[in-house]
């Protein structure tokens, strides 16, 4: 018989423990406890902010949406990258949709499209064809007809048929390095010679031009250097060589076709065609005050 004498027992005292519940996921049959659940918030947390740095664009509903998938993935046990992967995947579609692009499943319709690699090594591959068929024009033509306007289209017909077109540039005396300015840039008479129908817009269609590599502006001034004489005799070339100072300094140029722009006036824009009738005022009033004869 044992006697209490008030001296605590060192024996251990043992205690039966309820069996943890195992979840139905046959992959892990991993027990649910504390342990595991803080380890899951944990990994929660870690793959929400992996996903969420890789994104330039992120909305409050965005992240919610990724921390309830990443939730689910993670409490049901799947890998980590598998949960990465599933929520990197419902934040480019949540783009998708907020920039109004299609789905990665409308795209996957697609796939019978090439893609612009496999259309370069097309290319490749017919350049060194012996069977391949040369296409009579250029296939950036059709695209160029839809980016130039009426009176560009008149510009390289008048360029085709004219030749080269005078151009000058009037800048300050001085060199550039000391101050030097520019004070006209690119002065043509081509928009009145050409019978452009908006002949003030010239300085904005010879750049456009020049960006299709239809026409270059040359250092080489024309055969006949008194074409330039009508363009000095513009106002603002005047006022401008009466600028006081180190005086002014004046670079004569000359405007003409590329060889890509004249193969495109050849094949696209046709070099005479008839231009409307002149309007019929009746006959000329004077006309009948004119005496004939003696």
């Amino acid at each position: 018989m044992d006697v209490d004498d008030g001296t605590p027992s060192t024996d251990m005292v043992r205690r039966s423990v309820p069996p943890l519940e195992v979840s139905g996921d046959k992959r892990g049959l991993l027990p649910v406890s504390p342990v595991r659940t803080v380890r899951v918030a944990t990994g929660v947390a870690r793959v929400a902010l992996t996903a969420a740095s890789g994104m330039t664009l992120w909305t409050l509903d965005t992240a919610l949406g990724v921390t309830a998938t990443v939730l689910r993935g993670s409490m049901a046990g799947n890998p980590p990258n598998e949960v990465l992967a599933e929520a990197e995947t419902e934040v480019r579609e949540r783009l998708r949709h907020a920039l109004g692009l299609p789905s990665g499943t409308e795209q996957a319709g697609d796939a019978g499209m090439p893609t612009l690699r496999e259309q370069g090594a097309e290319l490749l591959r017919l350049s060194v064809s012996t069977h391949a068929t040369q296409p009579d024009t250029h296939p950036a033509y059709p695209g160029i007809l839809a980016e130039i306007t009426p009176d560009e289209a008149r510009i390289l017909r008048f360029l085709h048929v004219d030749g080269a077109q005078p151009s000058l540039d009037v800048r300050t005396g001085r060199q550039r390095a000391f101050g030097g300015e520019r004070l006209i840039s690119g002065l043509t008479m081509l928009g009145e010679h050409a019978g452009l129908r908006f002949p003030n817009r010239v300085p904005q269609y010879l750049p456009n031009l020049r960006r299709l590599g239809l026409i270059e502006t040359t250092r080489e001034p024309v055969g006949n250097p008194h074409r330039y004489q009508v363009i000095e005799a513009q106002e603002q070339v005047r006022e401008a060589m009466k600028r006081p100072g180190f005086g002014t300094k004046v670079s004569y140029r000359s405007i003409v076709l590329t060889e890509f722009g004249a193969d495109f006036v050849q094949t696209c824009i046709p070099v005479v065609i008839a231009d409307p009738p002149l309007r019929d005022f009746g006959p000329d009033p004077s006309a009948g005050s004119r005496s004939v004869g003696g």
